[in-house]
């Protein structure tokens, strides 16, 4: 098994739910610390995990000082994400970060300076890598199965945003907090996922719209400004001249968790959806006689990795290329910008 390591959890909402059942999977990790600002919440999950008082935190960085704690696994609200990485830098801490990277490029560009200087072990929870049927596609890509890709169409579709669902004002509707809506929320995935299966981004054209500009306080009960996008389409060249095309809202009604990429090569194609990740449909020329049609496998077990495995390997020095890292976490902020760039100016922007 190796050497356990001891982990501090920084921010107890939903999502550190998800993160607290991996770490139980993995015998290799062992929450020793947590901290968050609502001392209840605090309270509660401190004992539910065992955690003794003098390791229960509200200030972030005396959980990341704590010497006893050998990395960080951080799940806070977008607008605190470079504060957390700038802490964990500070203090030479390894951590697994939540994306968006930050709030915005300029945090990104100001932890690039810091990180070059003092660089930390870090990986960046781009979590659809750990899709088995997408790691599949990867392979089978790298394999020439469907000969050169030459486009690329990736779809991640909600449905919480709609009207019909009366969703009332949440920080993920305030820029301040949140940077963007469905881009930086969604759209890093699908940025992330075409990096992964193709390459860097070379250009991008974009589209952002708010469907929703006012929604109602749950506390006040007053209507407050959205400031953020429920939309946004953009398209891309990214290496080799693979073109893109990109499409993500949080207001499509019917959809639950749509992640989708299909990947058009000359021989053939793969269509991956992250709703069933144990399969891929493909469609080639597997004998002389049979037609070109969409036929679904199942896609083998050796493809399941659970994502803070890949965290374990990243600590012990077993990582592999594939591990979303702060490089990765920085370029996706900066396709980021460049989007957002392109749809304030209505032009297509070349990304350096």
């Amino acid at each position: 098994m190796g050497k356990v390591l001891n982990v501090g959890v920084i921010g107890l909402g939903d999502m550190a739910n998800a993160h607290r059942r991996m770490i139980k999977e993995l015998e290799q990790l062992n929450i020793i610390a947590l901290c968050d600002v609502n001392k209840d919440l605090l309270g509660k999950v401190a004992n539910d995990e065992n955690v003794d008082k003098d390791k229960q935190y509200t200030d972030m960085e005396a959980l990341i000082a704590d010497s006893s704690v050998d990395a960080v696994i951080s799940i806070v609200p977008n607008h605190l994400h470079a504060k957390v990485l700038e802490l964990c830098i500070k203090h030479q801490k390894p951590i697994m970060a939540e994306k968006p990277f930050t709030l915005n490029f300029d945090e990104a560009e100001y932890l690039a300076k810091l990180y070059e200087k003092q660089p930390i072990l870090c990986m960046v929870g781009f979590s659809y890598r750990y899709i088995p049927s997408f790691r599949y596609a990867k392979e089978l890509i790298k394999e020439n199965t469907i000969g050169q890709v030459r486009h690329i169409a990736v779809r991640y579709l909600q449905s919480f945003g709609a009207p019909i669902y009366e969703v009332p004002y949440v920080w993920r509707f305030n820029k301040s907090v949140t940077g963007t809506g469905v881009l930086g929320d969604l759209g890093a995935h699908m940025i992330d996922s075409a990096r992964y299966l193709i390459g860097e981004f070379r250009s991008v054209a974009s589209l952002m719209e708010t469907f929703v500009h006012e929604r109602k306080d749950p506390i006040t009960g007053e209507m407050k400004k959205v400031d953020v996008d429920d939309y946004a389409s953009f398209q891309a060249i990214l290496e080799n001249g693979v073109i893109g095309n990109f499409i993500s809202t949080r207001n499509a009604v019917g959809s639950g968790n749509q992640h989708e990429v299909t990947i058009y090569g000359d021989l053939g194609t793969i269509h991956v959806n992250c709703e069933r990740p144990t399969e891929i449909d493909i469609c080639i020329k597997e004998e002389t006689d049979q037609a070109l049609i969409f036929r679904t496998k199942a896609v083998s077990e050796k493809y399941q990795r659970q994502q803070l495995e890949d965290f374990v390997a990243l600590l012990t020095n077993n990582s592999s290329s594939d591990i979303p890292t702060f490089f990765d976490g920085y370029q996706n902020q900066k396709v980021l910008e460049y989007i957002i760039q392109s749809s304030q100016t209505g032009k297509t922007v070349t990304i350096d």
